[in-house]
């Protein structure tokens, strides 16, 4: 919430915009209770 004020406060809406986004994928991942793991891409032949 500090990066937010802060960039509101400066006018820095690009990293207003991040910092949103970021928040959002954070509260997403505890909501679901687990980290994003990545999945296994298959071998070519």
């Amino acid at each position: 919430m500090k990066v937010l004020k802060y960039a509101l406060e400066t006018q820095k809406y690009s990293l207003a915009a991040h910092a949103l986004v970021y928040g959002l994928v954070k509260a997403k991942i505890e909501e679901n209770g687990k980290k994003r793991r990545p999945q296994r891409q298959s071998k070519r032949s």
